[in-house]
């Protein structure tokens, strides 16, 4: 029997896979229970496992949907709140091999990947690409730079990232401080983009010049992942198995340093921001004013002159 952290990872890989719709996983134990936002969860699921198991009977009463995947696993889909739980003796061998598939099979269902991102993750980020171009923001940024006040530069940092994680890039956030809330803001985005195939990571020193040290600071923000709720229903912004998800896919480099830029290559072609503002409230939430410039380069010209003189190489990251 696999320990509850092994669980918990072996849940992580498995939702990693790419989705047309948000789904997430709650280990109950005994069961897994997946909950989605999207409206018609069940006719999707019901359209796969249809195809995947066309000879296995699926027994319906009231609003509940039991459907033998085998000897020792049940699917009991409820009609009503598309919640969806995993039972049997072997629930987390199927959930690790099986479900996968059913995960495939749902994307060949589906002409192209909607924005799978979880519409209450999205909100909190205050993210939306429909409404405002990242080329749009970029463009604001005067030719060789300029002074931008606090909330621009706050959201082209989120735009940027976003971006980048949307088209799986390799990301490197740098800077001398981070506090909570831009953590917690850089791990929503991550959850927000999974499947996409992204490399992020963050490069701060192990203790910032005011003597706060780094791990305390992700200590927090774990908490506040695990208690931040949706303003509507109630309910965990994001579970076990998304934290797990985003922790373990953020790579960490300690390095004492002064400067601040972001940064995302695919290829043979690199975006860098780079600020005079700290990735901290205390530029964020007052009117600060600081520099800013956009450039693109080479990934050479990244690797060359911003990663490697902080001690980043492709070998290691």
């Amino acid at each position: 029997m696999p320990s509850k952290k092994q669980r918990l990872e072996m849940l992580a890989r498995v939702w990693a896979t790419p989705t047309p719709f948000d789904i997430d996983f709650f280990d109950k134990g005994n069961e897994i229970v997946i909950v989605s936002s999207y409206r018609d969860i069940v006719t999707w699921w019901m359209n796969i496992f249809q195809i995947m198991y066309p000879n296995d009977p699926f027994r319906e009463k009231e609003d509940i949907i039991k459907i033998p995947v085998g000897k020792k696993v049940t699917l009991k889909l409820n009609k009503r709140t598309g919640t969806m739980k995993i039972t049997g003796k072997e629930h987390m061998l199927w959930m690790t091999e099986e479900f996968p598939n059913v995960l495939e099979t749902g994307n060949d269902e589906v002409e192209e990947l909607a924005d799978a991102s979880d519409t209450s993750v999205t909100r909190f980020l205050q993210l939306d690409k429909n409404t405002e171009e990242v080329q749009d923001l970029i463009d604001m940024i005067p030719e060789g730079g300029g002074i931008m006040m606090n909330d621009f530069i706050m959201k082209m940092w989120k735009s940027l990232i976003d971006d980048w994680l949307g088209c799986g890039a390799t990301v490197y956030i740098v800077t001398p401080r981070i506090d909570e809330e831009r953590l917690f803001q850089l791990f929503l985005l991550m959850i927000r983009n999974k499947g996409t195939g992204f490399h992020v990571t963050l490069v701060t020193p192990a203790k910032s010049s005011d003597g706060v040290k780094f791990i305390k600071v992700l200590n927090t923000t774990r908490r506040m992942l695990k208690k931040t709720r949706t303003p509507r229903t109630q309910k965990r912004l994001v579970s076990d198995v998304k934290i797990h998800f985003a922790m373990t896919s953020l790579n960490m480099h300690h390095e004492n340093f002064s400067t601040n830029f972001v940064a995302g290559f695919k290829d043979d072609e690199a975006e860098v921001l780079s600020t005079t503002a700290h990735f901290h409230k205390k530029h964020f939430h007052t009117n600060q004013k600081d520099n800013v410039s956009y450039t693109r380069i080479s990934t050479d010209d990244l690797r060359r002159n911003y990663l490697f003189p902080l001690g980043l190489s492709p070998v290691n990251y």
